[in-house]
């Protein structure tokens, strides 16, 4: 009867201390780096584009998403309007404006008139409220614009009542 009892305790003596030094190796990670996101602390809201703006054919104001940050938004609201002959403002159709949110390539192939993709658009309008969920950023901050482009050729510019903000905060 010793016999099996013994061979049972040499065992778990040989066992126990393998058990302890496992292998601290740590295993590949071969998972997207989406997956390593995590939100970084509460960042302050920066404010893109504030006031009056005058628009020929397009503007473009940029702004920069810190790393880490799991939602950016892009909120707020524009108005359009073209200056009447008598001073009057007129804001219908004629002074309808698109906003585009770009990356940074995308900015520039839109400067350079190589075309004009974007993260995201609000269709041609003269008064529009904006919210924009965009993509997650990484270990580095991202640079984004927002352009708005008139939608008709004339002569007169058009002048936008803008007040938007990029926020990170994840409650909002």
């Amino acid at each position: 009867m010793r016999w099996p009892s013994f061979l049972l305790m040499v065992l778990a003596a040989v066992a126990l201390p393998a058990c302890n030094h496992a292998s601290k190796q740590e295993p590949e990670d071969h998972s997207p780096s989406v997956d390593h996101i995590t939100q970084a602390p509460h960042a302050a809201p920066q404010r893109v584009a504030h006031g009056l703006i005058k628009v020929d054919k397009f503007q473009k104001f940029p702004f920069e998403v810190p790393p880490h940050v799991l939602t950016p938004r892009l909120q707020g609201e524009f108005s359009s309007f073209m200056q009447g002959a008598d001073g009057a403002r007129i804001s219908d159709e004629s002074a309808d404006v698109e906003l585009m949110v770009m990356t940074e390539a995308q900015c520039d192939d839109f400067v350079h008139k190589r075309g004009a993709q974007s993260v995201d658009a609000v269709e041609p309008s003269h008064n529009h409220g904006v919210k924009i969920t965009l993509p997650p950023s990484e270990g580095e901050p991202v640079r984004y614009y927002v352009v708005f482009r008139r939608t008709t050729e004339a002569k007169k510019p058009i002048w936008i009542n803008a007040d938007l903000s990029a926020n990170f905060d994840p409650s909002m």
